[in-house]
């Protein structure tokens, strides 16, 4: 059978998807893109905004129209927590297999002949992590590894509690052996992924932490280096922090989720520090590592951000040594406390403030690259450029880069070099072999 895969957001769903796609192949079924004719469509959906999750219904009443004789079957997180809308969206017509049924929706998809089941359960009853493995993955120099699924923090604009249940961390032998096979393949970078990635291991045992799991990968792998993805404040241990200056495959790149500058905004939040706490541990990091990457979230609009509130958010982003921001204008999220709240900020004033702070990430961020100029880095090789010619590749440190005079050069990539950087503007530098 002819099996395609739709996925909307985070990089654990992306994940996911790929390991589905791996166990439909090695069923014996083949996985075509998504915009061509197949047997079963699998919607992968998202639900972290209002936005996400109408665009997961768009997806499948497009199959549903295009494709009428085709099996869809819809997973994910606005599954697990709007199962009703999803069965609305589809006529009625639809498999749907919740988070908590991901790891059989190979099976679920396969069986029967219309698929018009519903598998959903209750989430917070699962107690383990599904052990979604990848053998061959899409891209040959990156991948990611979802270590840790789940999240108990509660966050008064968010739905992903109720979606993804409990935190559950994949046990370190597990972790060994999907970087082995990743190894095997040929990976040389490795992003560390999860939900709340910072909780990897508080369901395990006290000597498994998250900072215990990457200095065995470190070590064990030095071809390879390791990338965290984001990880809050509050989580980024002593033993981290050690290991990120000892472990020269360990990137130096943080990506924080503030979300707010204002204390009052953090606290109606539900968000577990306040703006001098984030602070303090940017600050201290920038103390032992003054050429890492910070990459930072910041959300806008919030109910009930005033222009003074909003204005304490850009004087502590002023003040900080990032080098880029994700800036998310708030959407209100059915069934979570914060679209409950009185004063919804207007459509126009968010937009007018997240344009502020994009603007000032990008002046940061050109600011982080200039500072780079004429400093030596580790550049790995991804994929050659249809525009220039060029090789392009990202530095340990996040730097998007292009190598000089690498126009007629081949097989490249995978390639770990040693550069330096000769030519910045914005948003991208030029380096050339040491």
């Amino acid at each position: 059978m002819r099996i395609a895969i739709y996925t909307l957001g985070c990089k654990v769903n992306q994940f996911e998807s790929q390991a589905i796609a791996e166990q439909f192949a090695e069923s014996g079924h083949e996985v075509v893109p998504w915009r061509e004719p197949a047997d079963i469509y699998v919607v992968n959906t998202c639900a972290v905004t209002a936005r996400a999750a109408s665009q997961s219904r768009q997806m499948i009443r497009r199959f549903r129209r295009e494709f009428p004789g085709s099996k869809i079957v819809a997973t994910g997180c606005h599954v697990q927590t709007d199962a009703a809308a999803i069965m609305k969206a589809a006529q009625g017509r639809i498999c749907l297999a919740g988070n908590d049924q991901k790891h059989r929706l190979v099976e679920i998809a396969l069986e029967g002949d219309d698929c018009l089941q519903m598998y959903v359960g209750d989430i917070f009853q699962v107690r383990q992590i599904t052990p979604f493995m990848i053998h061959s993955p899409e891209e040959r120099t990156r991948a990611y590894v979802r270590i840790q699924d789940g999240c108990e923090s509660f966050c008064a604009y968010c739905i992903v509690p109720f979606a993804r249940g409990r935190s559950r961390s994949m046990p370190p032998e597990q972790v060994d052996e999907q970087v082995a096979r990743l190894s095997s393949e040929g990976i040389r970078e490795i992003v560390i992924t999860g939900i709340h990635v910072g909780l990897y291991g508080t369901d395990l045992s006290e000597e498994i932490t998250l900072a215990s799991v990457m200095k065995s990968l470190c070590s064990g792998y030095p071809h390879i280096r390791f990338r965290l993805s984001s990880i809050d404040p509050s989580e980024i241990s002593d033993d981290l922090i050690e290991l990120a200056l000892n472990a020269e495959n360990f990137c130096p790149h943080w990506h924080l989720p503030l979300q707010s500058g204002s204390d009052l905004i953090l606290q109606a939040m539900n968000r577990r520090y306040n703006s001098s706490d984030f602070r303090s541990v940017v600050e201290r990091l920038y103390s032992f590592m003054p050429d890492a990457a910070f990459g930072f979230d910041v959300m806008t609009g919030f109910p009930g951000e005033t222009d003074d509130e909003f204005m304490e958010t850009v004087r502590l982003l002023e003040s900080l040594p990032l080098t880029y921001l994700h800036v998310f204008p708030y959407s209100p999220r059915p069934d979570t406390v914060a679209a409950a709240m009185k004063g919804h900020v207007s459509k126009r004033k968010k937009q007018a403030r997240a344009a502020v702070l994009r603007k000032l990430g990008s002046r940061k961020k050109a600011k982080f690259y200039k500072k780079n100029l004429g400093t030596e880095h580790n550049l790995l090789i991804e994929r050659r450029d249809e525009k220039n010619g060029l090789w392009h590749g990202m530095t340990e440190n996040y730097i998007s880069t292009f190598l000089k005079g690498s126009e007629k050069l081949e097989n490249l990539q995978n390639h770990l070099l040693r550069v330096l950087i000769k030519e910045v503007d914005d948003r991208v530098a030029f380096a050339e072999a040491v």
